[in-house]
């Protein structure tokens, strides 16, 4: 009775693994990826993992013949049945499904074989080479037990006829993808025959398993051993330092398979030999205790790893999850939804430029820190958000403003001055002079003003853009429809700062005005730099003094040439804060004012089916993330009918 019991708990973690791996496979994941327990089985060519697996399984069930028969992998999962299968009154102990023909029943082993074949050419080709693709074969049988198997290509080293020149490299590279995760079980075989010092299996499994945690060694053809010591020593474990250990087995000989004896009959033979030949060993020996030592491994693999997976199968449902909620629904009321995304659009914008909306920036410095030994540098997380970058953007074009000098060309201010009154020799420079030259001089901000402007309009553009490509992600038509319309809005509100600050500029070159406050201040300080200098116009006409006159004409350029820059330093100031004002008020508060009715207007007059028109990237990773919902579900609600915990 408790050896039924056991066998029901059994069955039942095995039939857990089935079905987990039925869901992941029907999906398209990967075993691999979701790193699912597993019995992975190695050994070279020719070293009887053919006649292991049909064995275990008690069917003929694998193509034979010279050379890589197995060229790709091979899920067997073998589920223990109560009851025969029955079809046209006749009952069958013995039946198999491909997962690539769902709704066909294989009753004739040899027509498994044959798909096997047939299969393997369609997807390898008929050139012997190897794919990773593999073929699920469910055997249901009410004689062997529940257990999955896979079935690697045979390790190689020198091709052979038409087999590609790195087929050795191919085929470790496969097998190598299989038994490097944590939860597979390595099956190394190794044939008996041969020097176990010389075993491709064990070399392999050595190298991923080091410790031999999770690493069973078979030796199979232990009647072709020398009747040695040292042959008796591996079987009891001795030579081969495995955690799992070693289990020997009796193949069917070319004999046997010639003469038609069945896996059944082939056990027997098997048991009888191991009773003669090892009696003392012969308890831990046979394809019978090799079954259930498979079982036991894999069920307590299964154990450990089950918390695991279903942490993993979770956070996967929960990304995909999020990633369907991204994606959105299907759409029901187009027009509804056209009007929603450009007023969400309009929204982010506003929200963008008033700081609302941030982006986060993850970037790396010059700085380095020292982690472990190694020098790596130093990142530093930014947030910005639309109206920071304008900001930055348009005080970066401001600095040109500043960087004007308009001393250097007041150098020759002297000639300007000269020049201005004619024949007559200056006594006293006139006003007019001074109007002259600073409007000349103002006329120096035209093309930094509208640098300015054209680096606000560049930023924008961007900034559009961008809340374009996050608001739009499923309507690439939408998008480009709103963007494009955006901008012409972002243009006409640069041609109206434009105007304006033409406008301005004109107007502060057409009328200088002498009695502003701050620049009357400025005069006083300049022309007080004079008062204490006894070079007069009045003492300048009771002198023919040469020397006098030249120094009063100096002090005239002097004090000239710092008023034109004090009224210059002050225009400048007044050109720049209303030039900031009028970027802000005209591109950015009257865009967002206007911008959702402007553009709404034009969409609407447009297709709207054609404008919700989404990617096919899209539509398939909307499908995907479905179906992968569905089998996530599914995979979790299997393991919740288990107490791994």
């Amino acid at each position: 009775r408790i050896q039924i019991l056991f066998e029901v708990k059994m069955n039942r973690y095995l039939n857990v693994l089935n079905q987990l791996q039925d869901i992941f496979t029907e999906c398209g994941v990967s075993i691999k990826e979701i790193e699912l327990p597993q019995i992975a089985v190695v050994g070279c060519q020719s070293a009887g993992k053919s006649s292991v697996l049909e064995s275990i399984a008690k069917q003929d069930l694998l193509p034979r013949g010279s050379g890589i028969v197995t060229r790709r992998p091979l899920v067997l999962q073998m589920i223990n049945e109560t009851k025969p299968y029955s079809d046209k009154n006749k009952l069958y102990d013995t039946w198999a499904f491909f997962n690539h023909l769902k709704n066909k029943v294989f009753l004739d082993m040899q027509r498994v074989q044959d798909e096997i074949t047939r299969n393997t050419n369609e997807v390898c080709g008929l050139n012997k080479g190897v794919s990773d693709k593999p073929i699920l074969l469910k055997l249901h049988s009410t004689k062997i037990p529940s257990l999955t198997l896979i079935d690697l290509p045979g390790l190689t080293k020198i091709p052979v006829g038409d087999q590609p020149k790195d087929i050795d490299r191919q085929i470790e590279k496969l097998v190598r993808s299989y038994v490097q995760k944590e939860n597979t079980i390595i099956l190394a075989i190794s044939p008996g025959n041969v020097d176990i010092a010389n075993s491709d299996s064990l070399r392999l499994a050595r190298e991923i398993d080091p410790r031999g945690l999770r690493t069973l060694a078979v030796i199979t053809k232990v009647d072709l051993m020398e009747d040695t010591e040292e042959s008796l020593n591996l079987l009891q474990g001795r030579s081969v330092n495995m955690r799992l250990g070693l289990v020997g087995v009796m193949n069917r000989s070319k004999k046997h398979l010639d003469n038609g004896m069945s896996p059944e009959e082939g056990i027997t033979v098997e048991n009888k030999y191991l009773t003669e030949k090892f009696p003392s060993l012969c308890g831990v020996m046979g394809t019978p205790y090799l079954s259930k030592k498979l079982c036991n491994l894999l069920i307590k693999t299964l154990k450990e790893a089950l918390p695991s997976v279903s942490e993993k199968v979770n956070r996967q449902l929960e990304d995909h999850q999020n990633l369907l909620k991204e994606l959105g629904p299907e759409i029901t009321d187009k027009k509804l939804e056209v009007m929603n995304l450009v007023m969400k659009f309009n929204s982010n914008l506003r929200d963008s430029f008033s700081g609302m909306l941030t982006t986060q920036e993850t970037k790396k410095t010059k700085k380095t820190e020292v982690r472990d030994g190694v020098k790596l540098p130093v990142t530093v997380t930014l947030f910005y958000s639309a109206g920071s970058k304008l900001k930055d953007a348009i005080e970066r074009h401001m600095a040109q403003l500043d960087e004007i000098n308009i001393e250097e060309s007041l150098k020759n201010i002297d000639q300007q001055i000269s020049a201005s009154c004619g024949y007559q020799p200056p006594l006293f420079v006139a006003d007019s002079v001074f109007s002259r030259i600073v409007s000349e001089k103002i006329k120096s901000l035209d093309e930094p003003v509208m640098a300015v402007i054209n680096a606000a309009r560049e930023t924008i553009d961007r900034v559009i853009k961008d809340i374009g490509s996050s608001t739009f992600v499923r309507f690439p038509t939408l998008e480009a429809e709103v963007v494009m319309y955006a901008r012409q809005e972002v243009q006409a509100k640069v041609e109206q700062v434009q105007d304006f600050m033409k406008q301005f500029l004109a107007i502060q070159q057409g009328y200088i005005n002498t009695s502003n406050p701050e620049f009357d201040e400025r005069y006083t300080i300049a022309s007080s730099l004079f008062k204490d200098d006894n070079t007069t116009a009045a003492s300048f006409s009771q002198s023919s003094n040469g020397r006098k006159r030249r120094k009063l004409e100096e002090r005239e350029v002097e004090l000239m040439v710092k008023l034109v820059v004090n009224y210059f330093d002050i225009t400048r100031k007044t050109v720049k804060d209303n030039l900031h004002k009028a970027i802000i008020r005209m591109m950015v508060l009257d865009l967002v004012e206007t911008c959702n009715i402007t553009i709404l207007s034009q969409v609407l007059q447009m297709e709207v089916e054609s404008m919700l028109c989404e990617t096919q990237d899209l539509d398939i990773r909307r499908n995907h993330s479905k179906k992968m919902i569905e089998t996530l579900t599914k995979a979790i609600r299997v393991m919740s009918n288990i107490g791994y915990r």
